[in-house]
């Protein structure tokens, strides 16, 4: 189980993380969603060891990390693994999928790690990459470069998986496959899965739980399917209104309810986020 507790995080006079206490149970896909700026990203890579918090503490199993990866041990590191919005600036265009992932077993190895041999963790992913182990990365597709970042991320058999954006520059039919992936590694394996969103798909079911963050708060936490009947706080209907304007349909379709809600039941308020004011 990883725990944040109250995590603060500046640049400036920006407020990336204010006070943010959030908990992610094994075995359990959750979307972080905001719009850009909130703080997601931040947060996420607080988590990772790639930010140094300002204050705060993160736990995993009741035992505190180290702020940065260079005070975490190799197996703390390990078993958080982070898959980045880009899979073009992510792997290396020059090298064949079979170094790419090649590189990850011999670093587990140096440190006496178990790791996923890279044809089986890329036959997981996608069997037919398997075929590609020897053609350069930069042959691949966008959706392609980024299962072969999924299996990288899977080759250490870690505890939670990071996916920021993971999808955002993927289309649609590629992007519903990669969020398929990442549910099905969490269901057959019980990883954890971190989904950093600023677009959510609500009429996805994949998911088990979503908080949201506005200005750097922890605004709303709620059962993924509950959202949208039972959303609060403003920036939340918000994020509904506009999925429903962009995609033509009612948020409320999988339901069958037609408005909001009055928040009791499945949502968690959170934080001092009352403060938006939708215009």
């Amino acid at each position: 189980m990883l725990k944040l507790e109250q995590i603060e995080k500046r640049y400036g006079t920006i407020r990336a993380a204010d006070g943010v206490s959030l908990t992610l149970y094994d075995g359990e896909s959750l979307v972080l969603a905001g719009e850009s700026g909130s703080g997601k990203t931040t947060l996420a890579k607080i988590i990772a060891g790639m930010c140094r918090p300002d204050s705060g503490r993160v736990l995993l199993d009741g035992r505190e990390l180290g702020a940065v990866s260079g005070r975490r041990s190799f197996e703390d590191c390990a078993g958080i693994q982070y898959i980045f919005q880009d899979p073009y600036s992510a792997l290396e265009s020059s090298f064949t999928v079979r170094k790419t992932l090649g590189e990850t077993a011999r670093i587990c190895r140096r440190n006496k790690r178990p790791c996923i041999p890279a044809e089986e963790a890329l036959a997981y992913v996608d069997r037919k990459l398997v075929g590609k182990l020897d053609r350069q990365v930069g042959e691949l597709s966008g959706g392609q470069r980024q299962k072969v970042c999924i299996a990288r991320a899977l080759m250490p058999e870690p505890r939670l998986i990071i996916a920021d954006e993971s999808t955002s520059m993927l289309d649609k039919d590629s992007g519903k496959e990669v969020f398929d992936l990442l549910n099905r590694i969490k269901t057959e394996k019980g990883i954890s899965i971190l989904a950093i969103l600023h677009d959510v798909d609500f009429s996805y079911t994949g998911w088990d739980r979503i908080a949201v963050m506005w200005q750097g708060k922890l605004v709303e936490q709620a059962i993924f399917a509950e959202f949208p009947k039972m959303a609060e706080h403003s920036y939340s209907r918000c994020l509904l209104e506009a999925y429903q304007y962009f995609n033509g349909r009612d948020v409320h379709e999988r339901t069958g309810k037609a408005s909001f809600g009055n928040g009791e039941g499945g949502i968690q308020k959170t934080g001092a986020g009352a403060g938006f004011h939708a215009e």
